[in-house]
């Protein structure tokens, strides 16, 4: 089906998200925030499951450069947070993120409808 990158710290929540979205048909690579930008420019997934805060690089600085490379602007990015309405939930929707996940309120079994709803809307129609 699609092909998507997670970056995440957490290797346990990385590891549920993949596992669940590989059972789905997706091809799923996870990537650290220090090789998320190389990886998603080289990979040109369908979606990017972006956590905002992380130990090296801040997700939102990791949004920006992908939006603001022509290769990658286009790719969808969902932003997993641990806090609703946050301030940083607001910056990264600005920055072009298509939407958010609460990690709190989000269960594996949610990942796949909210993953396959990202992906039609925000492909192009066909002709």
């Amino acid at each position: 089906m699609a092909k998507i990158i997670i970056v995440e710290d957490d290797k346990t929540i990385a590891e549920i998200y993949k596992q669940k979205l590989e059972e789905g048909g997706h091809t799923v690579e996870v990537a650290e925030d220090v090789s998320a930008v190389a990886a998603i420019t080289v990979a040109k997934p369908n979606l990017v499951i972006l956590d905002i805060i992380m130990p090296k690089i801040n997700g939102l600085d990791i949004l920006r450069e992908i939006k603001a490379n022509a290769q990658t602007a286009s790719i969808p990015v969902l932003l997993l947070t641990n806090v609703a309405e946050d301030a940083s939930v607001a910056k990264g929707l600005e920055y072009g993120a298509y939407g958010y996940l609460l990690k709190s309120e989000t269960t594996p079994d949610q990942i796949l409808p909210r993953v396959a709803r990202t992906l039609e809307e925000s492909s192009p129609p066909t002709p």
